[in-house]
């Protein structure tokens, strides 16, 4: 078996351990001293079933190991993965499940583009309240090389994932098809986060169906300036897509919201709107979604004192 870690144990996160787990895939959850013994102390509990995973903090891990699937929140990225200094090798695999373009390029930063292939999760509505994790759709991973040529890194983690029965695809045009999930995010995530409403409120309410398509025709135009050339049928196909979830899930930007957390809207709007400047393309959609949240996040810390 491949030494495989899991770093960032938040829906996504502990719903991919507990695949592993269900197949007695051997699998180690990367966290500091403070998280493990919370996690120990009370487990995560994922579809009403309680997981006790091996937890370890840097110091105890006794080799390098061979996938590292990072699952971390946005604005967290730049400081936690300091936890990883050491741990990767010269043939240690990374994957990011982050929400967005760019967590690639800031992970590259810290390690090298050679120990990363781009990855994304989509079709998947895990929330997580507390330790308590439920799903419906236990998500997809879509992963492949950013120069579209499958190679060694991409066979360990088809393995690993064939062994895991672990849910994937590759991708041989995964840059297009991450701005495809970015663009998801940019219409549903930032929808549902502004009203507070679950998935139910795309499905059923025109007026935030159109304003959901509103921000992704910008994604699109965007995609078109840079060359990854998303069209009007991707913006009919991530429709579709929410068609098909359960009504009542909820986005994580929009948990991230009710639970009056910090949220990754400068991942979303925020980085559209300055690759809009950059290519001369209007982006008054996602102008209104940054004001709007950053709005609410604001609103949210003032609640809190």
């Amino acid at each position: 078996m491949k030494n495989v870690v899991i770093f960032g144990l938040g829906a996504i996160g502990a719903l991919i351990a507990a695949q592993f787990s269900e197949t007695n895939y051997p699998v180690k959850i990367l966290c500091d001293t403070d998280r493990k013994e919370k996690y120990q102390q009370k487990g995560i509990i994922v579809n009403n079933k309680k997981y006790n995973f091996n937890y370890l903090t840097k110091e105890e891990f006794k080799r390098k190991p061979d996938l590292v699937i990072i699952s971390l929140k946005y604005y967290h990225l730049r400081e936690a993965i300091k936890q990883l200094d050491g741990l990767i090798g010269k043939n240690t695999v990374i994957i990011s499940l982050l929400n967005g373009i760019d967590s690639e390029e800031i992970i590259a930063e810290r390690f090298s583009y050679e120990n990363i292939v781009h990855a994304f999760i989509y079709k998947i509505d895990a929330t997580r309240v507390n330790n308590n994790v439920h799903y419906s759709n236990q998500g997809i991973i879509v992963f492949g090389n950013k120069d579209n040529i499958a190679n060694e890194k991409t066979s360990l983690i088809k393995n690993i994932f064939d062994k895991a029965k672990v849910n994937y695809e590759f991708s041989n045009n995964i840059m297009k098809r991450m701005w495809w999930k970015y663009m998801v995010n940019i219409g549903i995530n930032q929808t549902t986060a502004t009203l507070k409403a679950p998935y139910r409120v795309i499905q059923k309410v025109p007026y935030a169906r159109e304003l959901a398509r509103k921000a992704m025709q910008e994604t699109v135009e965007v995609s078109q300036a840079i060359g990854i050339n998303l069209s009007k049928k991707d913006i009919d196909d991530v429709i579709e897509l929410t068609d098909g979830l359960n009504p009542d899930g909820k986005t994580s930007m929009c948990q991230d919201v009710l639970a009056n957390r910090k949220t990754e809207v400068e991942m979303f709007s925020g980085k559209l709107c300055q690759l809009g400047e950059k290519y001369n393309v209007a982006t008054p959609v996602n102008w209104m979604f940054y004001r709007l949240i950053k709005s609410i996040e604001i609103l949210n810390d003032m609640r809190s004192f």
